[in-house]
């Protein structure tokens, strides 16, 4: 059964979403084997979809620990110039 849709006393129980019932229907009309593959293959979509967003993720966070990294370098390097020229006044 689908998440979007539950069977109740032999009719369906709607929750909002048309796509969970056209879904269930399109599955209840197979064998248990052709659900079977059909589960596994829109589960081995959801799963390289999930992995291309989070290989996204982790490049940001790269890119973004390298920005600080950087940011955080110049403004101790400004902090100490600063202090430097304070001290020879």
């Amino acid at each position: 059964m689908s998440e979007n849709a539950t069977r109740q006393n032999g009719q369906l129980a709607r929750n909002d979403s048309i796509y969970g019932l056209s879904n269930l229907d399109t599955t209840l009309e197979g064998t248990p084997d052709d659900m079977t593959v059909v589960d596994a293959a829109s589960l081995r979509r959801q799963i390289i979809k999930l992995n291309r967003r989070l290989q996204l993720l982790e490049e940001e966070n790269k890119e973004r620990a390298k920005r600080e990294m950087i940011m955080y370098s110049i403004t101790v390097a400004f902090w100490l110039l600063n202090s430097w020229l304070w001290f020879r006044r």
